[in-house]
């Protein structure tokens, strides 16, 4: 803390020359009395301090025969100047300095908390009118390129059937916003026989731009994945006309940066397929023979 001094006020008062006029007050001597002040004291501050010294000679004039201010001088002495100091102390004892430091903080905050408030106010307003709305998500089937059931064994021995398959999907985003493109998270694909998931995949990161469509085709499947009991049931299926029911889910995260990672827009999107998986092989299509359905859950 930064130490403060008191201001003093300093300033003259003729010795008089006679024991006369004792209780006169300090205003009649004003003219004559105060020949050099302090130029930090002000006037009134001067008339305080002098009211009060003049109360004070009065009340003890009679006893201590007004030795204060008017001592009786020898004969033949001249007048004398008598220099009194009279120190000044703030009320509030804080001092000029942290007075104003305090009111300079305060002005600042003031300044920078009601620049944070049009800022925030401004982004909400720019976010509202270029809301973008929510994208258009579709999926199909691509081909399952390989999917075929051996005998093998597991890690620690065991005979039991494997699956090896190479499966694909169109990811179809239609993006209806005409600023801000798209920002896609990796999108996780999982493939299952029932209850039972035996292939998956975590994509990679994608990008739809602003104002029209775009395509991607995402990968998924297996190798030599032990199948246990579910391999006999999925090669019978696989085998009869009706053909082996899997289904497929995807689902991923999405958003608009509306101002960097400041503002966004976040979306969740679930999608799944029925596949119906046939023994045929289609060589033109480079695919196994399937039927399928797909739909956007949310």
């Amino acid at each position: 803390m930064l130490n403060t001094y008191p201001v003093v006020c300093g300033y003259y008062v003729k010795r008089p020359s006679t024991n006369s006029h004792a209780n006169t007050t300090i205003n009649d001597h004003e003219s004559s009395a105060i020949h050099s002040r302090s130029p930090s004291c002000s006037e009134t501050e001067i008339l305080s301090r002098f009211t009060t010294l003049s109360r004070y000679s009065s009340s003890r004039g009679s006893n201590n025969n007004n030795s204060f201010l008017h001592d009786e001088l020898p004969a033949g002495e001249a007048p004398q100047n008598r220099l009194i100091i009279v120190d000044r102390h703030d009320d509030d004892g804080d001092g000029w300095y942290y007075g104003s430091s305090h009111k300079c903080l305060l002005i600042c905050f003031r300044i920078i908390w009601k620049l944070l408030l049009s800022l925030g106010i401004a982004l909400l307003v720019y976010y509202m009118a270029s809301k973008p709305p929510p994208p258009k998500i579709s999926i199909k089937m691509a081909g399952v390129h390989q999917f075929g059931l051996g005998e093998g064994v597991d890690g620690t021995g065991v005979a039991t059937k494997t699956l090896t398959c190479n499966c694909s999907i169109d990811l179809i985003i239609d993006n209806k916003s005409k600023l801000f493109g798209l920002h896609i998270h990796p999108p996780i694909i999982e493939m299952s026989f029932g209850r039972f998931p035996f292939a998956s995949s975590h994509g990679r990161k994608l990008y739809a731009a602003s104002h029209g469509s775009s395509l991607f085709q995402l990968s998924f499947g297996t190798r030599n994945r032990p199948m246990y009991g579910a391999g006999r049931n999925m090669q019978d299926l696989l085998a009869s006309r009706k053909g082996l029911p899997l289904i497929i889910r995807m689902s991923f995260r999405s958003n608009y940066r509306v101002v960097g990672d400041l503002i966004k827009s976040n979306f969740l999107h679930r999608s799944e397929c029925f596949l119906f998986l046939h023994r045929n092989y289609d060589k033109r299509h480079a695919t196994q023979v399937y039927n399928s359905t797909c739909a956007v859950t949310s």
